[in-house]
């Protein structure tokens, strides 16, 4: 895990700019952990993936959730098995997609990002890399 300071009060944001700050925390943490963003939110009619990214010939397809705390339980928890097959389905969109261009892949892994806001305005990361097949 990863601790980042919040620039804002992250008490005072709503739910979805909790969402929109966790999901930029997130990108900037991926990208210091060595892979390359392919595009973010990516939507299709069976479901959205937060973050498409890569690392050699590995497509990363990650699920972003951010939280005050875990009264409600952990964020990964939120990752549904409803969820997880909505995110394999559009995930099988973009490798459709890929297949189109004539671009390579090997491995697939479907990853989750926690982002923890804690009250003194920082925020813990915990990555989760091949989080569910």
């Amino acid at each position: 895990m990863n601790t980042i300071n919040c620039e804002e009060n992250c008490n005072l944001l709503d739910a979805k700019a909790l969402g929109n700050w966790g999901e930029d925390i997130a990108r900037h943490y991926i990208e210091k952990q060595g892979l390359k963003i392919v595009t973010t939110n990516y939507k299709t009619k069976v479901g959205e993936i937060d973050i498409i990214a890569k690392n050699g010939l590995t497509y990363h397809f990650i699920e972003i959730k951010a939280r005050r705390g875990v009264t409600h339980g952990l964020p990964r928890e939120a990752v549904s098995k409803r969820k997880q097959k909505h995110i394999k389905q559009a995930a099988m969109y973009f490798i459709r997609d890929l297949r189109a261009q004539n671009r390579k892949w090997k491995e697939l892994s479907f990853d989750v990002v926690e982002v923890y806001v804690h009250e003194d305005l920082k925020a813990t990361i915990h990555y989760m890399p091949q989080c569910f097949l």
